[in-house]
């Protein structure tokens, strides 16, 4: 862990992000949803996972590219909005609101020359297959083009692999690193993009960003979200949020062993 990480001052940032990303979105009525260990931490912890260093909300496609194009000349002037049209050297193909004069630096892009503020993440949600081995090749499809989009930017990787472990992303990251520098980044970003809205003319119940694949929801319990606590804000959520959990994390109500219990560990930090 790093040595003067303050997960609290973290979360005070994180929390002050996602506060005016609400205000944005009630003000443009655009719904959102937290998701994945953030909808986890509202429901246990009503509020943060206490040692979680991110907050993580989804959106509809549709909502999601009208965040993009509206929210940035309405958020606070001290908020970023990161996407690949703002920041193309960004790595990232899912939106991140990053705050000015933070900085929150995993080891593997503390090369990269863009914002590297504490932020918070908003994800694309798109319709996945209903059918499960239609949906896995999906996933495995996607997961294929993602690591040639991230590779185009980084020949690192995420400080959560060790060991021979890493070292054999490292290779990975590496070869692909190479074997995309011909291919500019912009049609990187355009594959990617396509093919993470391949099936969203289908007749599907079933919505997720294809990137995190077992962080699944219903399309009818985020048209209308339900609203929970979360800290001090009230915030948007699935309904059925404890049937949404269940159905990710299976025992959501017991704490993971402390072995366990970790962020992201950044390699330089500012707060």
């Amino acid at each position: 862990m790093y040595q003067d990480y303050d997960v609290k001052k973290i979360q005070a940032h994180l929390l002050d992000i996602l506060s005016e990303v609400v205000r944005v979105c009630e003000e443009l009525h655009i719904d959102y949803f937290i998701v994945g260990g953030t909808a986890l931490g509202a429901v246990r912890h009503r509020g943060f996972i206490p040692w979680d260093d991110d907050l993580d909300i989804g959106m509809t496609r549709e909502n999601y590219e009208r965040f993009l194009v509206e929210a940035q000349g309405r958020l606070r002037k001290d908020l970023f909005l990161q996407t690949f049209e703002t920041e193309s050297d960004s790595p990232f193909y899912f939106a991140k609101v990053r705050k000015d004069h933070t900085k929150f630096v995993e080891k593997y892009c503390k090369n990269l020359n863009i914002h590297q503020g504490i932020f918070i993440d908003i994800f694309p949600y798109d319709f996945l297959p209903q059918d499960a081995k239609k949906r896995e090749k999906h996933y495995q499809k996607v997961k294929r083009m993602l690591n040639l989009y991230i590779a185009k930017s980084v020949t690192g990787t995420s400080s959560i692999y060790h060991g021979i472990k890493k070292f054999v992303y490292l290779i990975i990251r590496w070869s692909l690193h190479l074997l995309v520098l011909p291919i500019p980044k912009q049609k990187l970003f355009q594959m990617t993009d396509k093919l993470m809205k391949k099936y969203n003319l289908e007749n599907t119940n079933l919505l997720g960003y294809a990137g995190l694949p077992k962080i699944q929801v219903s399309y009818d319990s985020v048209v209308v979200p339900d609203t929970i606590i979360f800290e001090n804000l009230m915030v948007k959520c699935p309904k059925h949020i404890e049937a949404y959990l269940k159905n990710n994390f299976g025992d959501y109500m017991t704490l993971p062993p402390e072995n366990k219990r970790g962020g992201h560990v950044p390699d330089i930090i500012e707060y």
